[in-house]
């Protein structure tokens, strides 16, 4: 075989000990570095060069959420105490630290192109400014907010049982329009076109809706609760997890409707994480198999290339070129994988 027919392959950048059970990740947008959190509260900055690793902050009782803001200038943390901070990324430097009442404020989102952090705690989400001033609530969810993500600058949707909530934020006027649904969605992941939401759901099914119309179908059979939800670049292929397979559906044409699934068979325990490349078309999964996962579904329905780590895997992401992959796993590693294709 020669080296143009030769199939993509991950291969081993680095690996690190971050201590306790890592709980989140996220890429600075550059790709020079990540910030992850972990159970026992540390929030830290990881280079992405040699892996050093930098702690800037703490959470009491543990870290739920981190994100990276698009101009890769700070990034923000969450967790179990009831506050969210934000931090400056070159030198580590707390900007402002606030608490939202009793609530776990699980998750975090900042505005694509903006300066806006979204905050989800309980039921309700929360606008916050550059200084840390609470602009916004959005109330009125029908239960705790699962899933926070944004649609461009101006659409912001929420997941919570009941269904799908999406707030307009455009000039300072706030809206909301609520796609409901008796049941509880886990995920909520919309197509980079911006024309479906997708949500895994806790009764082991997936939902979409299309925009604009917000047209309703399902998506049932898998093993397990649906947790894991990845969109392809070009918005064809919707990745999901909900059991040892990865399970694709074609949104081309008609869309997915009437159809059998790709299935990516090769992980021997329940999936913990799907994603797929930023521009491009490889897939990365982790699973309870303690098994990283390369594919290229659109080639292949058997996986390109895996790597064992020393437990479980519980996170991962591509850094936004889509070069490089990060994973996490139960026992405290954090490795970084570059794409060789």
């Amino acid at each position: 075989m020669n080296a143009k027919t030769k199939p993509a392959r991950l291969e081993p950048l680095w690996a690190i000990d971050a201590g306790e059970f890592p709980t989140a990740l996220a890429w600075l947008p550059d790709g020079s570095g990540l910030v992850s959190g972990s159970a026992s509260g540390e929030v830290c900055l990881i280079a992405a060069g040699d892996g050093a690793r930098r702690v800037i902050g703490h959470h009491e009782e543990g870290v739920l959420a981190v994100a990276a803001r698009g101009d890769g200038a700070r990034v923000a943390s969450s967790g179990q105490d009831c506050e969210l901070a934000e931090w400056r990324v070159s030198d580590g430097a707390l900007l402002h630290r606030q608490a939202r009442g009793r609530a776990w404020v699980e998750h975090l989102a900042y505005q694509p192109g903006g300066r806006l952090l979204a905050s989800a705690a309980g039921k309700a989400v929360d606008l916050w400014s550059e200084a840390g001033e609470r602009l916004h609530g959005f109330d009125g969810h029908g239960g705790t907010v699962s899933a926070l993500a944004w649609n461009g600058p101006k659409q912001l949707g929420a997941a919570a049982f009941g269904g799908v909530w999406i707030h307009s934020v455009a000039g300072g006027a706030y809206a909301t329009e609520a796609l409901p649904w008796k049941g509880a969605p886990l995920t909520l992941a919309w197509s980079p076109n911006g024309k479906v939401i997708a949500c895994g759901m806790q009764d082991a099914s997936v939902h979409f809706w299309r925009r604009p119309g917000g047209h309703h179908s399902q998506m049932a059979g898998y093993a397990t609760r649906v947790r894991e939800t990845s969109w392809s670049a070009n918005s064809r292929w919707l990745a999901t997890g909900g059991g040892q397979q990865v399970v694709l559906w074609d949104f081309g044409g008609k869309g997915p409707e009437g159809t059998r699934p790709v299935q990516l068979e090769g992980h021997t325990d329940r999936l913990t994480a799907v994603a797929f490349q930023p521009e491009g078309g490889h897939l990365a999964s982790g699973g309870r198999d303690w098994r990283l996962s390369l594919w290229r579904p659109a080639s292949s329905p058997l996986a390109l290339d895996a790597h064992l780590l020393g437990a479980p895997v519980c996170a991962l992401g591509w850094a936004r070129d889509g070069k490089r992959v990060a994973v996490a796993a139960e026992d405290g590693e954090i490795a970084l994988y570059a794409l060789v294709a």
